[in-house]
Formats: C-alpha cells, structure tokens, sequence
C-alpha cells in the first residue's frame, strides 16, 4: 500500500513539473501542426516515408528551388547527425507556422520552424533548424531544409 502510494505522488508530480517547464508533447491543432508533425513521423520512419512525404506536402514553387532528391539528401545527413527526433515542446504556434523543441538520440534539444503556405493548399513552404552561433549570445543561425 505504501509503495503504490509513493508511485502515485511520484507520478503526479512528475506530471506537474513536466507541464510547469512547458513541456506541453503535444502538437498544436493546426495546419501548421499538423504538416510538422507530419514532417517529424516521415522523418522517424524513414527515407521512404520522408520521400512520399515532401512529394505530396511540399509546396509546388519550393520543389523548384530544391527538387525532393536534393531534400532526400539533406534529410539523410540529418537522419546521420540526429538520429530519432520527439517532440518536446511546443515554443510558438500561428497558423502558417510552428517553433516546436524536439530532442533528438542523444537528448539534445533541437529548435525547429515548420512554416507553411498562408492559403490553400496549405502545403509546406519550409523546415528551418534555429541553432546557437559560437561565441555570440543570444544569435542565431539556422538552415532550411
């Protein structure tokens, strides 16, 4: 009895904490929301699913500037340096776009920009990756996918 009862405190205040860091795990009902969180199960899933994915979710007019195999590519080096990525929490939310925190195999947190297209389709416009300059607080630089 004692030790069903230290589970449940234990499980409790795990979940208040979890919700008091901001660690919400769950992605926005949005349409922005929705094609990252989309973007993120073809990413875990595989070259294959990520190949069908920017192929149908992409947007027509940035397919031109970079086709699906030079995307393919990109998502290979990543699927290389990161490993699995989940989402953590969700940073901002609007309806064309959606900074979200995902850690990827090691933990590390990762800041990602899903923006999509402000009218119908709706398709994907971009993915961009916010990382830390060295030596500059505070700055950025980040890169598109």
């Amino acid at each position: 009895m004692r030790r069903i009862a230290w589970c449940t405190a234990a499980l409790i205040l795990g979940t208040f904490s979890a919700a008091a860091a901001g660690d919400s795990g769950v992605w926005p009902a949005s349409r922005a929301g929705e094609m990252g969180r989309g973007w993120v199960n073809a990413y875990c899933a595989g070259e294959d699913s990520m190949r069908a994915f920017l192929a149908t979710h992409m947007a027509p007019k940035n397919l031109e500037e970079r086709n699906v195999t030079v995307r393919v590519q990109k998502y290979q080096e990543l699927r290389e340096q990161y490993g699995r990525l989940q989402l953590q929490s969700v940073e901002e939310s609007t309806a064309e776009k959606v900074t979200v925190k995902l850690l990827d195999a090691d933990a590390k947190q990762r800041t990602f920009i899903f923006t999509i297209q402000d009218g119908p389709p709706y398709k994907l416009v971009s993915v961009m990756i916010r990382q830390p300059m060295d030596g500059l607080h505070g700055m950025f630089r980040g890169f598109h996918l």
